[in-house]
């Protein structure tokens, strides 16, 4: 993967940990993370960037959130291209968030035409390979 891919998928990853935090409780760590990542351009910038964030959670209700996720991810693609060093903190603010469901795993194979056997760690139950 180039250089340019890579910020773009760190940019998309903390975008989109910051918009699922933005309707949770843990709000506060996603927004410390972010905070983190924009002082490297200064505290004026730094400020600035944190209204519109704090504007962005106060209307996260009512906005769409891949919108919220395309205009967070253009400013913090921009953020790195301007401070590469905050690409370790907006890495660190993606790994807050995972968009797999908590809970249990769901594995569907369809379309087959003999049998199927999924295999995975941690597995309860019964093992079927016949065909339905």
């Amino acid at each position: 993967m180039n250089e340019q891919a890579q910020l773009v998928a760190v940019a998309g990853a903390a975008a989109a940990a910051l918009v699922a935090e933005m309707v949770k409780g843990s709000w506060s760590a996603a927004r410390d993370a972010a905070a983190c990542a924009f002082r490297r351009a200064g505290e004026e910038e730094s400020e600035r960037q944190l209204s519109r964030l704090e504007a962005d959670h106060a209307q996260a209700d009512s906005l769409d959130p891949a919108l919220l996720r395309d205009r967070w991810q253009r400013r913090l693609l921009t953020l790195m291209e301007d401070y590469p060093d905050a690409a370790a903190d907006l890495a660190a603010l993606a790994g807050l968030y995972t968009d797999e469901p908590s809970g249990g795993v769901s594995q569907t194979a369809a379309g087959n035409s003999g049998p199927v056997i999924q295999v995975g760690r941690d597995n309860f139950g019964g093992l079927s390979t016949g065909g339905s």
